[in-house]
């Protein structure tokens, strides 16, 4: 059995803050290939009202639907009502909305890489954190983000990660996800780190889980009866500390 315990972050809103991208990237794939018709300016609220709605996706088409909710003036204040409009929107319009998410963010990135990468911010405490970690340890990335995006993030922050190590996640169940990497690799204990509480909620696996008080949270995810396990940057580094160096 490894000494280590296996260490599973999630990606956005736990290792970088890519608000700003999630933001240009739907933007774009919603006015310029969803609707065909790209307004001649963009309101200066958009990006507030749209960093509101942020803690409730789990998926990237949520990042389209919160376009649409803006764009029809559709009010969201909870997680269940956002929820039933991605119900309502349905399988086969939220494949699509993923798919021009994707084209729009993969079209990005290749025609202005620097611009792309730049809205893209690792947070300062987990470059902290890489720059204290081996290569070697037993970190994983579990996200809903596709890994080379992940990958080419990464790269350009000048971390060296494995490429084998970034896990797209398949289903909302990441829990069961990291247990079974836990039982593969044969680690004694796994812990994970995400920023939507609803991943974490109910948690009867042996998994130590942690929600990043520095992540797209709703501020009542943080209070201590949310029945959750919070970790601010200051303790994640010291848990750094203590289990993996």
């Amino acid at each position: 059995m490894a000494a280590h315990p296996l260490l599973v972050l999630d990606f956005d809103g736990v290792v970088c803050d890519s608000l700003d991208e999630c933001f240009v990237s739907s933007w774009v794939a919603f006015f310029t290939l969803y609707r065909n018709e790209a307004p001649p300016h963009v309101p200066v609220t958009l990006r507030r009202d749209f960093a509101r709605l942020r803690p409730f996706i789990r998926a990237g088409a949520d990042f389209m639907l919160i376009q649409e909710i803006l764009h029809e003036g559709m009010t969201v204040t909870d997680q269940q009502s956002f929820d039933r409009l991605v119900r309502e929107a349905g399988p086969e319009k939220m494949a699509g909305f993923k798919e021009l998410f994707v084209t729009a963010r993969t079209d990005l990135m290749e025609r202005d890489r620097s611009f792309w990468m730049s809205l893209n911010r690792i947070y300062p405490h987990m470059l902290d954190a890489f720059a204290r970690l081996p290569v070697d340890a037993p970190v994983h990335i579990l996200s809903t983000k596709m890994p080379l995006f992940i990958a080419e993030i990464l790269a350009h922050a000048q971390i060296q990660f494995p490429p084998h190590r970034i896990h797209e996640a398949q289903s909302n169940d990441k829990l069961t996800t990291v247990e079974l990497l836990r039982a593969e690799g044969a680690f004694r204990k796994a812990i994970f780190v995400d920023d939507q509480i609803d991943y974490l909620r109910g948690n009867t696996t042996a998994v130590e889980a942690y929600l990043a008080s520095w992540g797209y949270v709703k501020q009542e995810w943080l209070a201590a009866d949310s029945g959750v396990h919070v970790i601010t940057p200051t303790s994640f580094l010291t848990l750094i500390e203590r289990e993996l160096l």
